[in-house]
């Protein structure tokens, strides 16, 4: 009898547990959105670090970026608060205006740290925004809309959009490299200028991508 009444009672504690509901954060872990940061910033910077952070506002002017491995990309930062920074997901896209094609996509999930110019507002290190290597002789001298899907999986979540002007190879660069860039288009090369298809595809995605 005795042990009966320990199984029954087991049974019971098991059947309270599952009709419990799921913790009040559960939706939110699984990326629901719930308000939007108090403050969400897309901005640009000169190297993979928190410092010479400027905000983009449709229009403003960034620079395609030659790495050393053959690629080019964009410097892509974000500064902001009333976010919870400890591992927030940040997904960028860059797309072509004039047909709407995607030429570059990042997706990361990093911390994000007090900006040195303002430790009030928190800040995530520059990124680079890759440019397909198929698409960037389309859009060097011409516009660029960038992307920002950001979500702290806490409940706060927002998009934004900027559309800048990709208006040089990048000015620091030696003249040599930046040359080679502007012959490659001028040429029309293959390997560099697709006039057919300058799109990426949609699944072309890396955790950590580099150029």
């Amino acid at each position: 009898m005795i042990d009966r009444t320990i199984a029954l009672g087991g049974l019971v504690a098991l059947l309270a547990a599952c009709d419990d509901p799921a913790p009040a954060d559960a939706g939110v872990d699984a990326g629901q959105c719930l308000a939007a940061p108090t403050e969400l910033e897309l901005g640009t910077g000169t190297d993979s670090s928190l410092r010479n952070y400027r905000a983009l506002a449709d229009g403003d002017a960034v620079s395609l970026i030659p790495g050393p491995q053959g690629g080019q990309h964009i410097w892509m930062a974000l500064r902001g608060r009333g976010f919870d920074p400890s591992l927030p997901r940040v997904e960028l896209r860059a797309y072509r205006p004039s047909d709407g094609a995607l030429i570059g996509q990042l997706r990361i999930r990093l911390p994000m740290a007090p900006a040195p110019e303002d430790p009030s507002r928190l800040g995530l290190p520059s990124q680079t925004l890759v440019i397909d290597d198929r698409a960037y002789c389309t859009v060097l001298g011409g516009d660029v809309r960038v992307e920002l899907d950001f979500n702290d999986y806490k409940g706060r979540c927002v998009t934004l959009r900027r559309t800048v002007r990709v208006a040089d190879i990048d000015p620091s660069a030696p003249e040599a490299i930046r040359e080679a860039w502007r012959r490659c288009c001028d040429a029309r090369l293959p390997r560099c200028y697709a006039p057919d298809d300058g799109s990426v595809a949609a699944d072309a995605v890396a955790d950590a991508p580099s150029d």
